[in-house]
């Protein structure tokens, strides 16, 4: 099943961001997304890869706290510098409260300023928390079960208020991209 809520319709154009907690499918969805709506994919993690490393070696050598403000604002850097219309694939963090005050802004802005869609599992957080953290857990940089328990709990609430477009499901990403592009494209 794929239960969509649109809270806004997308006009076709400008920049799309896809947010949602870790391991919820964005970088798969991404990429099979993007060709049905005509725009390039860029990934923001694999984007701070590139420039800086890895990230959970960044993290560890700079903080948690300095990485934040540096995948804002390669977020920004990006979308400003981008000569087409985009999909970004966000840090499964970007959007949450733990981000210090400049970069949360800065983020909320760009989510502003684009069409954003949210990915979830399921509308139920009990069946959301099992889904995540059983793919989480398969990561090879996940934190023990109760830590990645603890994370989706708190970053949940925050993500279901999130996105003009949010999708709950499990289905394929290949069959949830179909269903978004039908929709953003009233095919």
């Amino acid at each position: 099943m794929i239960d969509i809520e649109e809270r806004r319709r997308w006009n076709g154009n400008g920049h799309l961001l896809l947010v949602g907690p870790g391991a919820v499918g964005k970088s798969t969805f991404g990429a099979y997304l993007a060709p049905l709506l005509h725009r390039r994919l860029v990934d923001l993690d694999q984007e701070f890869g590139h420039r800086y490393g890895q990230i959970d070696e960044f993290i560890r050598f700079e903080g948690y706290h300095r990485y934040k403000l540096v995948n804002s604002a390669l977020a920004e850097e990006i979308i400003i510098s981008s000569r087409c219309e985009v999909i970004m694939v966000t840090s499964s963090g970007f959007l949450t409260p733990d981000n210090p005050r400049p970069a949360l802004e800065s983020n909320m802005r760009l989510l502003a300023e684009s069409y954003s869609i949210c990915l979830l599992p399921s509308r139920d957080m009990e069946r959301a928390v099992t889904v995540i953290v059983d793919r989480q857990l398969r990561r090879p940089f996940a934190r023990d079960k109760a830590g990645e328990e603890e994370a989706i709990r708190a970053r949940f609430p925050v993500y279901v208020t999130l996105g003009d477009m949010v999708v709950f499901s499990e289905a394929s990403p290949t069959d949830v991209a179909q269903a978004i592009a039908h929709r953003c494209l009233r095919i």
